[in-house]
C-alpha cells in the first residue's frame, strides 16, 4: 500500500529510454482505425529492479478502457493471460518456448502510466484514445531499454487473427443510416440458430447513448423491434427478406439459460446509458452464438460472436399490401336486403371470402351465424371472444395454427371483432398471425403486453357455392391457332397461362417427341417466348417488343409452373405428346382454387392445391421478323391483316394519298360506358386526328365508349376508282382491334353510315387485351394495325338519298362498344354484335375505345380549284428539329400554324424546295398551310 500511496501523492517514476516506439511494435492486435501501445515490464527474479518487459500493439474504434486493452491482447495472444481480484490486478503473465514472467505473488499492486504520466484511477477507469502508449509495471519503475516486441504466435502478417474474433462491418458497408448528425456508429444484432448477425448505421451528436441509438433504429425499422429488457427476459427481433422472423434461440440444454450480451468496440459494456463516441461499434449477441469469452469476476465479462454481420438494406418500400376482394368478384353470397359486406378469412396458407347481405342491422356475429348456418363447410367456435375458424370442403380442412389468436380488422382498420356493427360495403377480415407479415410493433405501457401490426398480402379466393361445379378450365381449339411451329402429320397446342393472359401456339412434328422438344422448337421459332429451364422449369417468359409491349410476362414472385396434358397433372417437360394433345403450363396466381390433398413424406404431411384456370387463351400471332408483317392463315370471308394475300391495307406514306383532314373535333366517350357518369377519356388531343398518321401509337386521341370524331378537309372528298379515304388506328398488333363505325356527310348535317359486318363470335366477351380476327370484319375503322389505313369506298354509298359522294365534306367516326351485353353494345348493318377488345379503359392515361391517328385522302374534289392554288407536294424531314424542306411546283406562299390556329412563321416558296429554319419553335405539332393544301409537321 505504501507504493500506491506514494505515487498518488505525486511520487514520479524513473524512465530510461522513453518512450517505446510504435514502429518498433511487430504484433497488432485488435481491429479499428485507432491505435495504442501497450508495454509491460516484470522485474526479475531476483529483484534488482533489471525488469524484462514486451510490447504489443493495440487497434480499437472510439476509445478504449485499459483493462480492454489487455482484454484485446488476451483475445489475440494465447501466451499473455491476466486476471484481478476486486479492483487491483492479481496474476499478469507471459509464457513461452523462452519466456515465463508474471506478476511476483507477494506484491499485488502495480502501477499505470499513460504517455509517461501516472494514472492513479483503479485501470478500468482508465481511458486511452489514439496515439497514446500505457505503460504497467511490477515495481513501478520503467525502464524500455529490456523490452521485447512480442511476434505474433502463429507467425503471420499483422493485425493476427485473435483467438476470439468479433465480427464488425466496415462503416463503408452498411446500407441503411438512421438518424442524423455529425458522428455515425454501427448497430449489429448477431441471432443464433443459424447464426446471422445484420448492422444498421446510426448517426448522431455527440451526448447520444447507445439507449437512444437502439430506440431510434426499433422506430425507424419496421422489421426490427425490442421486446422488454433483452439482456434480462426481453428479446430482440428482426424479420428477414423470407418472411423469417428472428430472435433469441432456444435455451441450449447444456448451458440451462440463454441472454443477449452486448459489447461496445468489442468490449463488454455495463449500461445502455453509456454516451457513444464517433466510430464506435456496438453489438447485441445471443449467448448461445458466441464464439468465445473472458470470465472474470466470477462471471462471463466479455463475449465474441465472428459471424460477419450483412449490412441492413432499406425497408422495402411500399410495406406488404394487404389483400383485398371486390364484391363483384364474390361468388356465395348468403342473406337477402339493400346492404351487402363481405366476410374474408386468412389462414396459415388459404384465404376464402363470403359475401353477406342485410336490411337494418348486423353486426360481424350475425354475418359469421348466417354464413355458418348456410354453408355446411364453415364453422367457428366461441361467443362474444372467438376461438377458432373452420373449413372443411371433405378434402382440405382449415383451422387457426396452434397458439396463435385471430386478429379482426374492418376496411383495414382494427376493429370490435364479433361484436362489430357492420355497414354496407364492408370489408370484415379474420386472420391467423402465423399468415402475416409483422410490419410495425407499440408497446401498450397500460398491459406490459406488445401489439403486433401485420399485413396479409395472400391472394383471396371466392369459395364456391356449396355443390356447384367448379370453374370450367379454359381450351382452345386447334382450328383458332394462328401460329404453327415445325412440321409433321402430328400436331398440339402449348398454352402458357401467366398472372392475367393466357396464349397459345400450336407445334406439329412426326414420329416421337416430348413437352420440351414442343417448347424448344417454339421458343426456337419465336423471339418472344423464353423458356428458363431444363428437365425442370423455372420461368416462361414473353415480350413482344415488336408490338410496343414493354413488361416481360413472367410467373408470380414465389409461385412454380404447373402443367397438365389434355386436363391431367403431367410429367412436365418430360410428357410423352399424342396427336391432338392441349398442354398447359399455369402460374397459380391465375387460377382458382378448387380442391387440395395431401400426402405424407418421411413422416411430414404435405398439401398440394388443385386449380382451374377458366381464362380465355388468345392465340399469339405470327412474330413479324421480316418487317412485313405476318402471314395469317383465313378464317373468315374478307381480306385479312397486313401482308397477307388479298390485304387492301393503305400504308401510311402511300403516293395514292393526296391530302389530310385539316379539322377534327371529338365528343369523347365515358371510359366505361356501364358508368355513365363517370369518368371520360382524356388521351391526346383533338389535333392528333389531323395530318399524315404515322406508325407512332402515342400520337392518337381516343374516343372512349361510343364517342366520336368528326373530320373535316381543305377540299371535299370524291367519289373515284376504288377506295376514297383511308381510316388510321393505333394498335400495336394485327389482332388488338378496337372498331369505329364510319359516316360521311355531303352538308355535315345529314350522315350516311358504311354497311359494317362483324362475324366475330359472341359466346364469349373478347377481353381488354383480347385478340379479333381481320377476316370476320369489313367497313369497320380500326381493321389494321398502327400506320395502316383501312380503305373506304364511297361507290358503296351511290344510292343514298341526300348524299353527294363526289362532295364528301365531313366523316365521322363513331366507337364501338365492343360488349357482348345488348344492353351496352352496338351492332353491325346485319344484327350481328360487334365483339372487340372491352373494356379498353386505361385509368393510368386515360385512354379507351377507338384510338384516332389520322384520316387520309385518296381522291379529292377539284371543281373550281386552280392547281396553282397549292404549288406545295412535299415537306422533309417529318418530324423535324431544325430544317424543313418545301418541295413545290411553282412559286407561292405557306403559313406555319400552331395547334391553336395562330400563325407563327410565313415563307416565300419557289419553284424546287425552300427552306424553313424551325430551330427556335418550341416541340409540338403544326400545320404547315399553302393554298388549299395542309400537311402536319411534327417539331421535336
Amino acid at each position: 500500500m505504501t507504493i500506491g500511496l506514494m505515487l498518488a501523492a505525486g511520487v514520479s517514476a524513473q524512465y530510461g529510454n522513453y518512450p517505446y516506439p510504435a514502429s518498433n511494435i511487430q504484433f497488432w492486435t485488435g481491429s479499428g482505425s485507432n491505435s495504442a501501445v501497450v508495454v509491460i515490464s516484470w522485474d526479475d527474479e531476483d529483484a534488482s529492479y533489471s525488469p524484462q518487459g514486451f510490447a504489443w500493439g493495440v487497434q480499437f474504434n472510439g476509445t478504449i478502457s485499459a483493462h480492454n486493452l489487455l482484454d484485446t491482447i488476451a483475445a489475440y495472444d494465447s501466451r499473455f493471460t491476466f486476471s484481478f481480484s476486486n479492483t487491483l490486478l492479481s496474476t499478469i503473465a507471459y509464457h513461452d518456448a523462452t519466456n515465463n514472467v508474471h506478476l511476483t505473488p507477494s506484491i499485488q499492486y502495480n502501477c499505470f502510466y499513460v504517455n509517461g504520466s501516472f494514472a492513479p484511477d483503479v485501470y478500468d477507469n482508465i481511458t486511452i484514445t489514439n496515439g497514446d502508449m500505457m505503460e504497467i509495471s511490477e515495481s513501478c519503475y520503467f525502464d524500455c531499454t529490456n523490452i521485447t516486441p512480442a511476434t505474433d504466435p502463429n507467425g503471420g502478417s499483422t493485425p493476427s487473427t485473435p483467438d476470439t474474433v468479433d465480427a464488425s462491418l466496415p462503416f463503408s458497408d452498411i446500407l441503411y443510416w438512421v438518424g442524423s448528425g455529425s458522428d455515425s456508429a454501427e448497430f449489429i444484432v448477431s441471432f443464433g440458430q443459424p447464426d446471422t448477425a445484420f448492422a444498421w448505421g446510426f448517426l448522431y451528436n455527440p451526448g447520444t447513448t447507445i439507449q437512444q441509438m437502439i430506440d431510434a433504429i426499433d422506430a425507424a425499422d419496421p422489421r426490427f423491434w425490442v421486446d422488454g429488457n433483452p439482456s434480462m427476459s426481453g428479446d430482440l427481433h428482426f424479420i428477414t427478406n423470407g418472411g423469417d422472423t428472428l430472435g433469441l434461440s432456444p435455451v441450449d440444454p447444456t448451458v440451462g439459460y440463454n441472454f443477449w450480451w452486448t459489447n461496445l468496440n468489442g468490449m463488454s459494456v455495463a449500461s445502455l446509458s453509456t454516451a457513444l463516441t464517433n466510430g464506435d461499434v456496438f453489438k447485441y449477441g445471443d449467448f448461445n452464438s458466441a464464439t468465445g469469452w473472458d470470465y472474470q469476476y466470477g462471471y462471463y465479462m466479455q463475449e465474441a460472436w465472428n459471424t460477419v454481420p450483412t449490412p441492413v438494406p432499406a425497408p422495402a418500400d411500399p410495406a406488404p399490401v394487404e389483400a383485398t376482394i371486390a364484391a363483384s368478384d364474390i361468388l356465395y353470397w348468403v342473406g337477402t336486403g339493400s346492404n351487402q359486406a363481405i366476410l374474408a378469412v386468412n389462414w396459415a396458407d388459404t384465404a376464402l371470402a363470403w359475401g353477406f347481405r342485410w336490411n337494418g342491422t348486423a353486426t360481424v356475429s350475425d354475418m359469421m351465424d348466417a354464413i355458418a348456418t348456410a354453408d355446411p363447410r364453415f364453422s367457428y367456435s366461441g361467443t362474444g371472444l372467438l376461438n377458432d375458424i373452420l373449413f372443411n370442403d371433405g378434402t382440405v380442412s382449415l383451422a387457426g395454427t396452434p397458439g396463435n389468436y385471430w386478429g379482426s380488422t374492418n376496411n383495414g382498420v382494427m376493429d370490435m371483432g364479433m361484436g362489430q356493427t357492420l355497414a354496407n360495403g364492408d370489408f370484415e377480415k379474420w386472420a391467423d398471425p402465423a399468415a402475416g407479415f409483422i410490419i410495425d410493433s407499440t408497446y401498450d405501457s397500460a398491459y406490459s403486453y406488445w401489439w403486433y401490426t401485420y399485413a396479409y398480402p395472400m391472394t383471396i379466393h371466392p369459395v364456391s357455392v356449396p355443390g356447384d361445379p367448379a370453374p370450367a378450365e379454359a381450351t382452345i381449339a386447334a382450328s383458332d391457332i394462328l401460329y404453327w411451329v415445325g412440321t409433321g402429320s402430328n400436331q398440339a397446342i402449348l398454352a402458357v397461362n401467366w398472372a392475367d393472359t393466357a396464349l397459345a401456339w400450336g407445334f406439329r412434328w412426326n414420329g416421337t417427341a416430348t413437352v420440351s422438344d414442343m417448347m424448344d422448337a417454339i421458343a426456337t421459332a419465336d423471339p418472344r417466348l423464353t423458356v428458363d429451364g431444363t428437365g425442370f422449369v423455372n420461368d416462361i417468359l414473353y415480350i413482344d417488343t415488336a408490338s410496343g409491349m414493354t413488361d416481360t410476362l413472367h410467373i408470380t414472385l414465389g409461385n412454380y409452373w404447373g402443367s397438365t396434358n389434355n386436363g391431367f397433372s403431367d410429367a412436365g417437360m418430360g410428357q410423352t405428346l399424342a396427336d391432338g394433345d392441349l398442354e398447359k403450363w399455369a402460374d397459380p396466381a391465375a387460377g382458382v382454387m378448387v380442391d387440395s390433398a395431401s400426402y405424407e413424406y418421411e413422416g411430414v404431411t404435405y398439401w398440394y392445391y388443385i386449380y382451374a384456370y377458366p381464362m380465355t387463351i388468345h392465340p399469339v400471332s405470327i412474330p413479324d421478323t421480316t418487317g412485313q408483317g405476318p402471314v395469317d392463315p383465313q378464317h373468315g370471308p374478307f381480306c385479312g391483316a397486313v401482308g397477307t394475300e388479298g390485304c387492301d391495307a393503305i400504308i401510311y406514306n402511300s403516293n395514292d394519298i393526296v391530302a389530310w383532314a385539316t379539322g377534327c373535333t371529338v365528343d369523347r366517350g365515358p371510359v366505361d360506358i356501364t358508368d355513365p357518369n363517370g369518368p371520360r377519356v382524356h388521351y391526346g388531343t383533338d389535333q392528333m386526328g389531323i395530318g399524315p398518321a404515322t406508325t407512332s401509337t402515342t400520337n392518337a386521341v381516343s374516343l372512349g365508349d361510343g364517342g366520336t370524331a368528326t373530320l373535316t378537309f381543305a377540299l371535299p372528298i370524291a367519289n373515284g376508282e376504288g377506295p376514297d379515304f383511308a381510316v388510321f388506328e393505333n394498335s400495336f398488333n394485327d389482332y388488338f382491334l378496337e372498331l369505329a363505325f364510319v359516316e360521311v356527310s355531303s352538308d355535315g348535317v345529314r350522315f350516311v353510315r358504311f354497311p359494317a359486318t362483324s362475324l366475330t363470335p359472341t359466346d364469349v366477351q373478347v377481353g381488354s387485351n383480347g385478340s379479333v380476327d381481320p377476316t370476320n370484319i369489313n367497313n369497320l375503322a380500326g381493321k389494321y394495325r398502327v400506320g395502316y389505313g383501312t380503305p373506304f369506298d364511297l361507290e358503296e354509298l351511290a344510292d343514298s338519298t341526300g348524299l353527294d359522294i363526289n362532295s364528301i365534306t365531313h366523316v365521322r367516326l363513331v366507337d364501338v362498344v365492343g360488349s357482348i351485353d345488348p344492353q351496352y353494345g352496338t351492332f353491325d348493318a346485319f344484327g350481328h354484335i360487334v365483339n372487340d377488345p372491352w373494356p379498353t379503359n386505361d385509368t393510368v392515361y386515360g385512354s379507351g375505345g377507338f384510338d384516332l391517328t389520322g384520316l387520309a385522302v385518296l381522291h379529292q374534289s377539284t371543281n373550281g380549284i386552280d392547281a396553282a392554288d397549292s404549288p406545295m407536294v412535299g415537306i422533309y424531314p417529318n418530324p423535324a428539329a431544325n430544317v424543313l424542306n418545301i418541295s413545290s411546283t411553282h412559286d407561292g406562299e405557306a403559313r406555319l400554324m400552331d395547334i391553336n390556329g395562330r400563325t407563327v412563321a410565313t415563307v416565300q416558296l419557289r419553284a424546287g424546295t425552300t427552306t424553313l429554319n424551325i430551330a427556335t419553335f418550341p416541340a409540338g405539332i403544326y400545320m404547315l398551310q399553302c393554298g388549299s393544301s395542309v400537311s402536319k409537321v411534327v417539331k421535336f
